[in-house]
């Protein structure tokens, strides 16, 4: 299969590090007495807490330990990019704009069991495991995907890709076109290839 384009990675760092960048600013201010960063969630009998039929784990942004509250972080800013598509292996791939904690990604291909495998080993890797060495340090994983939902076109999920690498979109990528889709795309807005800047928008 021929190699990711130079575009798309580049795209993927950038939306990637300018998420990082602003999470990590923001718990830049914590302390280990006050919140835990990253966790994973745990059940009422202190198990990994897991949803859906693929049983997928999840971690919060961060946890205050004064309140016990689970917080959320919303970037300020994200990144604005004209939609852009590529082929590969015969697989039509589009990509716009989307947010790294929450990318929407639709395939037009069969959700059978081989899909399931290759989005399950993915996100058994991309997760990672709960031997943070504190409370407050990057994990660098992912914090949720939901299980994909079959539809009439093929199957669609949403992932919160946490503080994971930029290289976990493109092992996604690879682990999706493993099955031979006919067609994914990632982001939302006008699915029509294009190119141009890609430019840091703001959001009120």
């Amino acid at each position: 299969m021929d190699t990711l384009p130079p575009q798309f990675v580049e795209i993927v760092d950038a939306v990637r590090d300018l998420y990082v960048s602003q999470f990590a600013e923001t718990v830049a201010g914590f302390s280990e007495e006050t919140h835990v960063v990253e966790p994973v969630l745990l059940d009422a009998e202190g198990d990994i807490a897991v949803e859906g039929p693929l049983r997928l784990p999840y971690r919060a942004d961060y946890a205050s330990l004064e309140t016990g509250s689970l917080e959320s972080f919303t970037a300020p800013r994200e990144l604005s990019f004209e939609p852009f598509s590529f082929t590969l292996g015969g697989t039509r791939i589009v990509v716009a704009p989307f947010a790294w904690d929450y990318a929407t990604l639709r395939v037009s291909g069969d959700w059978d069991a081989l899909a399931t495998r290759l989005f399950a080993d993915w996100h058994r890797r991309a997760f990672g495991d709960d031997e943070a060495e504190d409370n407050i340090r990057l994990q660098n994983v992912i914090h949720v995907a939901s299980t994909p939902e079959v539809t009439d076109a093929g199957y669609v999920f949403e992932a919160d890709l946490g503080t994971a690498p930029a290289s976990t979109m493109s092992d996604l990528l690879l682990a999706l076109l493993a099955n031979s889709p006919e067609r994914i795309e990632i982001g939302t807005g006008e699915q029509s290839p294009a190119q141009g800047p890609a430019s840091e928008r703001s959001e009120a």
